[in-house]
């Protein structure tokens, strides 16, 4: 009889051992899952700067003084060599040239050699260095403004008379060159439309 009751007790430990999990005595216990570390927050690109048209260049109260002097706009007319490029330097010029990413727009009065021509261009470091060594150059003489660095200069001659204006912030150029006039007007009415 005891033999009969001993059976099924042994029946129920090999059932059961059968049903717990094997383990390896040699066996590390599982790593907690570790956390996924955050990338390095990187800071997003700046927002590419976007040129005015010459219908924005300038302020309304600006074009309304200069189309009230009877002058008129000729658009861009910036060409390799054929002026319209806020400059008379040919090294400025140069410069500015091979800057892809600019825009010049040209005012006229009729039937006299007065003339004017805004640019805006976007600068890097290497250009803006080249830039600031060319004006100290060609004799501009520089001052701060709030906006940025400007130069400028006044250029009398027998046939000829102009101005030059040229500010420089961080990573843009603005220039104008005014012959029988004043450039620094432009220039700075240009840098207070397109600067926050």
């Amino acid at each position: 009889m005891r033999r009969w009751m001993l059976v099924p007790a042994v029946v129920i430990l090999l059932a059961l051992s059968g049903c717990a999990p094997e383990t390896e005595p040699d066996a590390e216990p599982s790593a907690e899952p570790s956390a996924i570390e955050p990338s390095a927050s990187s800071e997003p690109a700046p927002e590419p700067i976007v040129l005015p048209g010459c219908d924005d260049i300038y302020s309304p109260a600006l074009v309304a003084a200069l189309e009230g002097e009877g002058r008129t706009s000729e658009g861009d007319v910036s060409t390799p060599g054929g002026g319209g490029w806020g400059t008379f330097d040919v090294g400025i010029e140069t410069i500015l040239a091979a800057i892809d990413a600019r825009v010049s727009c040209t005012w006229i009065l009729p039937a006299s050699e007065s003339g004017s021509t805004t640019s805006i261009a976007v600068l890097d470091g290497v250009s803006r260095t080249a830039l600031i060594a060319a004006l100290a150059g060609a004799g501009f003489t520089a001052s701060t403004t709030p906006s940025g660095d400007l130069y400028t200069l006044a250029v009398e001659e027998e046939f000829i008379t102009y101005t030059e204006a040229h500010l420089l912030t961080s990573d843009l150029w603005f220039g104008s060159a005014y012959s029988f006039g004043d450039a620094t007007v432009l220039t700075l009415d240009a840098a207070a439309e397109l600067l926050p």
